[in-house]
């Protein structure tokens, strides 16, 4: 059965902690392995890759008929970025500053959010996923919380049933501001009166 990995996220991974994608298991050709640049360098490019195994030329067959090609000065200027081996020392400062957001915004939901809460420690990307109090309605939430002027992801839009309606998903990719700051505490304060 053919497979397509998506795995946007993995430059993003701290060192040695990135799992081994599928399509390194892969002897028949059956994985399509998909990633992009715009998570980690170029996110106005929209440029991306795959390895199609045995469905390369069906891929570049049907990429040519529905967006004939991607802009040739873009993709070239990404190719010499990255043969020039920058894209290394880019990742290594990017893991960087995503791994002091994660920090800081651990601690300020930890100040922020009501006893109970429980936040992940992700080993890469720029999400924390953060469990509720059970009485908290994770729609409600991302309702009164949008009207703040802040964006959460509602656990819901991330279950075929509709589960998760306790839990939300936060990014922390964003560089930590006093605004950030404020944020998590308004959220913090629209937990408590959901409780």
């Amino acid at each position: 059965m053919p497979l397509i990995e998506d795995d946007v996220y993995a430059e993003l991974y701290h060192s040695g902690a990135r799992p081994r994608p599928i399509k390194a298991f892969d002897q028949t050709g059956l994985v399509m392995h998909c990633s992009s640049f715009s998570k980690s360098l170029a996110p106005g490019f929209r440029i991306g890759w795959v390895a199609a195994g045995r469905f390369h030329e069906r891929v570049t067959r049907l990429k040519m008929m529905t967006s004939i090609a991607t802009a040739s000065l873009t993709q070239a200027a990404l190719a010499d970025y990255l043969r020039n081996f920058a894209y290394e020392r880019h990742l290594r400062a990017l893991r960087g500053k995503l791994l002091a957001h994660l920090q800081a915004m651990s601690s300020a939901i930890g100040a922020s959010f009501p006893a109970g809460c429980r936040v992940t420690r992700p080993l890469g990307g720029y999400f924390l996923w953060v469990q509720l109090p059970r009485t908290v309605d994770s729609l409600r939430l991302h309702e009164l919380a949008e009207r703040e002027g802040i964006s959460v992801a509602p656990g819901p839009l991330f279950s075929a049933q509709r589960g998760y309606r306790h839990c939300v998903r936060l990014n922390f990719g964003h560089p930590w501001t006093p605004e950030m700051v404020r944020a998590v505490r308004t959220l913090g304060a629209l937990i408590r009166s959901l409780s």
